[in-house]
């Protein structure tokens, strides 16, 4: 992922943001007890990491792609290798359905690549090594492995896992950003499209000091809709009301089908951020914990239900309604005072 928004926003920007960022629907008490835990979801992201570092069409990325699979499997989830091809490099996203499932309203998402080179490291010469990816890459797989396995039967069919390949490698090589939510959403026929309610992108949500601000391209209905669980869950120190930036992820793909999307990603990028330092350490059990549950909790509230997430009306359109009524009463007081 990239950070697309780093610049001053104006005081008009900021009134709409503000006026987006107000909450549209409340949902009611929860009476749903999490069963999601941190501790199992730390283990799976260790387990990834012990691998080494997972660049695209690596034997340790195949090798932790199988990990996953076979993981997943052993909860009863039916696997998908999704294979595709980039840059002349054998890439695959994994996709966990329930039994025959094949139009799951909830879409979980998550890349389980990481960096080929730690780019941003503060050393030079480690900049062509690649990174572990304990926070970029293995957190937001390790959630949603940990969901797959707390969820109830009862609505496991609501719910599709895909785990994406290729998501990490932008401006390396000539290579993009997001290419493989770009190639699972080139696949969707319009019949499916129209049967996704909601995609959640979980993507550095393991860092010990976890904050996680309103990106801001994702869909604001369904943005607040989590985040209104998270702070009756007692978490508005990690979910902050604040605006996160714009960030390229795997969400942009779904928001460009016109599928409502929302990303959840620690803003500013944490320290260590493509560098050899993103180890299991910088990561705790708690932050994942905290994620998960909220959308554990997000999860039960909205299978197995017709509901849909509005998608967010462009801001022209709201600058054209304001100019639309106040342009009259301008003009109106500009003749009443010429008048008199």
């Amino acid at each position: 992922m990239t950070n697309t928004s780093m610049r001053v926003l104006s005081p008009a920007a900021i009134v709409l943001l503000v006026l987006s960022f107000s909450i549209l629907s409340v949902t009611g008490q929860i009476t749903h007890v999490p069963l999601f835990d941190g501790e199992n979801a730390y283990t799976y992201l260790v387990d990834q990491c012990d691998f080494g570092p997972r660049p695209p069409g690596s034997e340790n990325l195949s090798l932790c792609a199988g990990y996953i699979a076979v993981t997943l499997e052993s909860f009863g989830w039916n696997i998908t290798y999704q294979n595709f091809t980039y840059q002349e490099t054998a890439c695959s996203n994994l996709i966990a359905t329930w039994n025959a499932t094949e139009n799951a309203s909830l879409v979980f998402g998550a890349h389980y690549d990481t960096r080929p080179e730690a780019t941003s490291d503060p050393d030079p010469l480690n900049r062509t090594k690649p990174i572990l990816g304990a926070n970029d890459g293995a957190s937001g797989t390790a959630v949603l492995i940990e969901l797959a396995r707390i969820l109830s039967e009862s609505i496991r069919s609501s719910v599709e896992f895909v785990f994406f390949d290729a998501e990490d490698s932008g401006g390396i090589a000539g290579w993009s950003w997001i290419q493989g939510s770009t190639y699972y959403v080139s696949q969707l026929d319009s019949e499916r499209v129209d049967s996704i309610d909601a995609m959640v992108l979980v993507d550095m949500v393991g860092d010990a000091e976890l904050q996680l601000p309103r990106e801001s391209t994702s869909t604001r209905s369904l943005q607040n809709t989590i985040w209104s669980i998270a702070n009756q869950m007692g978490y508005s120190e990690t979910f902050l009301s604040t605006n996160g930036g714009s960030i390229l992820d795997d969400h942009r793909p779904f928001l460009d089908a016109g599928i409502a999307a929302v990303d959840i990603i620690h803003t500013p990028f944490p320290w260590y951020w493509h560098t050899l330092e993103d180890t299991p350490d910088k990561c705790s059990a708690e932050s994942l914990s905290k994620v998960g549950e909220v959308l554990e909790v997000f999860i039960v509230e909205n299978a197995n239900t017709d509901g849909t997430f509005p998608l967010d009306t462009p801001y022209l359109i709201y600058i054209g309604i304001i100019v639309a009524i106040s342009l009259p009463i301008i003009v109106a007081f500009y003749y009443y005072r010429k008048r008199y």
